[in-house]
């Protein structure tokens, strides 16, 4: 007798944030990420109730979109959770600097500093391409990504079917990371991001993006602004430091203080640890040249935050968080908002919602967490240091497959997972969806 397979959206469906799918396959529930809406509120912030308990939890990377909700998983349901060491190591910092801006707001988490502690004892180290079993008839493979340090794409086969679900991917390689696998065998089914699916979603050349915003901090420099890049502290605030790095060493940008604060020190010191994950080229640099660029005497780690606020002269200021959610880079935009020299450099995705969204979308009075409200004056720009992959690509990474019958579009803006299911449809003649939050579809 066939056995029914379902599966369920419980968040990360026609949006961004808390994504969460329960997949049912040969009597096992599995629970491929958990994640938080960073710019949510309310019903809207975690993922639906769990119609039935996961036996197991796959985390694809550690961002909090995707992990945010981990803990309070594994504290009700004390499953195995199978992840890669990185992202073990680095959800663990998000979860606690989560906490900590959580109680500096006053906001209440369904989970404590001991049930992020507690995680250790589920986790279950993966490998890329090394397959496990996860009971007689289903195998687990992970593949890598290619969007930040440890991330994964998960690939679940039973004899008769194959699901990939994607995670967050990036198809092209950064100054850290190669891009995503693409040999990954036969696939059935397709769960993949639509972040920038929509047609009108091109990233330009990184080589491109780096020089507007090489461009835009030295004309900041010149006028004697300082420049805020508040980055995410995974993947992005170390493209923007080795962009930076390379510009100043090159002479093509003036050399002023680069000052780093946040978490983004303790995610640095695991790029250190888990060098082999990096580039060939970087790996070479950490282990034969002895030399971590991430660690160039050209950064300054913040002990006083008075101290690159009150200088004088122009400096850069790299610091969490990337969506302007908490973390010191509120009290950089208190300080340093209100004058029209400096500069303020978004670099990825801005979640709606957010304090960064909003800025981008001109709003100019801005809401603290502490209920403050201020005006900010400061110039604002967007520079496209995204770890995912546009429709071009994502086009090019389908392409790549073996056997696809049915793709599901997630983790997008309604719009663009709409876009990108009909032109899947249209273009590739391979049946797509765009499913619903709370949506059940049996496979």
């Amino acid at each position: 007798m066939t056995q029914t397979s379902t599966i369920v959206f419980l968040g990360g469906a026609r949006e961004v944030g808390r994504t969460s799918i329960l997949l049912e396959l040969e009597d096992l529930n599995i629970l491929l990420d958990c994640g938080i809406n960073v710019g949510g509120k309310g019903e809207n912030r975690y993922p639906l109730s769990m119609p039935k308990k996961p036996d197991i939890t796959i985390l694809s990377h550690a961002h909090l979109d995707h992990a945010g909700y981990i803990p309070a998983i594994a504290k009700k349901y004390q499953c195995k959770i199978y992840a890669t060491p990185p992202t073990q190591d680095i959800s663990e910092i998000l979860h606690i600097d989560l906490l900590k801006i959580a109680k500096e707001s006053r906001d209440a988490l369904p989970f404590e500093m001991k049930d992020v502690m507690a995680l250790r004892k589920y986790f279950i180290d993966s490998s890329y391409r090394i397959p496990i079993s996860l009971n007689d008839n289903v195998k687990l493979t992970m593949y890598r990504s290619g969007h930040i340090l440890g991330s994964a794409m998960i690939k679940i086969e039973t004899e008769s079917l194959s699901i990939l679900y994607t995670g967050d991917l990036s198809m092209r390689n950064s100054k850290t990371l190669e891009m995503a696998d693409t040999d990954v065998g036969k696939v059935d089914i397709l769960i993949i991001e639509s972040t920038y699916g929509h047609s009108s979603d091109k990233h330009p050349s990184r080589q491109k993006t780096e020089q507007e915003f090489i461009k835009a901090i030295q004309k900041t420099i010149k006028r004697g602004g300082k420049i805020l890049v508040p980055a995410f502290a995974v993947g992005r605030a170390q493209e923007v430091m080795l962009t930076l790095e390379s510009y100043m060493r090159s002479k093509a940008l003036s050399n002023v203080p680069i000052y780093i604060d946040g978490m983004i020190r303790k995610i640095n010191e695991l790029y250190r640890i888990y060098w082999f994950y990096l580039r060939p080229q970087i790996r070479r640099t950490i282990r034969y040249a002895k030399r971590n660029p991430l660690e160039s005497k050209l950064f300054t780690i913040v002990r006083d935050r008075d101290e690159p606020v009150e200088r004088e002269e122009p400096c850069i200021i790299i610091s969490t968080s990337g969506m302007l959610e908490g973390g010191p880079a509120m009290f950089y935009l208190k300080e340093l908002g209100n004058d029209p020299k400096n500069l303020i450099c978004l670099t990825g995705y801005q979640v709606p919602g957010t304090r960064g969204r909003k800025l981008l979308d001109g709003e100019k009075e801005i809401e603290l967490p502490t209920g403050e409200e201020i005006e900010v004056s400061a110039e604002v720009k967007l520079f496209d240091f995204s770890a995912h992959a546009d429709q071009p690509s994502l086009f090019r990474f389908i392409s790549y497959l073996k056997g696809v019958q049915k793709v599901f579009c997630i983790h997008g803006e309604e719009n663009k997972v709409l876009d990108f299911s009909e032109r899947i449809k249209k273009n590739k003649k391979i049946e797509a969806y765009a499913p619903k939050v709370g949506e059940e579809i049996t496979l």
